[in-house]
């Protein structure tokens, strides 16, 4: 498929991976030198390219807005030298047995829920106690607008932890999962970083449901999150 609308300034290969793996595997995803901001991506099959045009076309990121469209070509082929991007990470990259592609067996397939862009992510795969401090450094550290509120789901395991976060808006919550998708947290004691992995939330708005604990609005004063916990109602729901 073909994706117009990028920011050439600050989108990579990696980054447009971070958003089209919530629809379906990404094989290849190659950039054009010859049109600033357009790149083509090759996904694992017909379905998860209808996905993304579905779901991503028209979506605001920014100043830039995405168009998404059928591609003539059936596949990508390897490019050996590709150019650098801005960021000097290379036009062109291989995805195929990445990890981080979520529809791999036919249980993690069965794990995902298909939703178009929210303002509300769910974030799951951090460190079982997590603070929302560090949570909110990870999208400062990668240079975008962090959450305005965070709530983090019982723990149903000492392994990781979950829960829901809020942005402003649609385009910011879209340039959140671009950048920080599988972003790393360290974690004391742990032999490897956790990989903090995102994804939109069929959840419209993040609030306090009967019998939960309050939401932590950041930048917001008590009065304020006390009136927010009062009004709205948490959806428990992962995806």
């Amino acid at each position: 498929m073909m994706v117009y609308g990028l920011d050439p300034a600050t989108v990579n290969a990696d980054r447009l991976f971070n958003l089209c793996c919530l629809y379906g595997n990404v094989v290849r995803i190659k950039f054009l030198k010859t049109k600033e901001g357009t790149a083509m991506v090759q996904m694992g099959d017909g379905v998860s390219v209808e996905r993304c045009v579905q779901n991503l076309n028209n979506v605001t990121v920014g100043d830039y807005t995405l168009t998404l469209a059928f591609s003539k070509q059936a596949y990508l082929s390897e490019v050996m030298n590709p150019y650098p991007l801005p960021d000097k990470s290379p036009s062109f990259k291989d995805y195929v047995g990445n990890k981080n592609n979520r529809f791999l067996t036919p249980a993690s397939i069965h794990k995902n829920r298909i939703q178009p862009p929210s303002k509300v992510l769910h974030f799951f795969n951090t460190p079982p106690d997590v603070s929302d401090d560090q949570l909110l450094q990870v999208f400062k550290d990668y240079g975008v607008a962090p959450p305005h509120t965070i709530s983090k789901f019982p723990l149903k395991s000492e392994r990781s932890s979950s829960g829901l976060m809020e942005f402003q808006n649609i385009s910011q919550s879209v340039m959140a999962i671009m950048a920080c998708n599988h972003a790393t947290i360290q974690h004391p004691g742990a032999k490897f970083p956790f990989v903090m992995k995102l994804c939109f939330s069929s959840s419209r708005q993040i609030g306090q449901g009967k019998g939960q604990p309050p939401v932590k609005a950041h930048n917001q004063t008590p009065e304020q999150n006390q009136r927010q916990g009062q009004n709205n109602g948490l959806e428990h729901d992962y995806y």
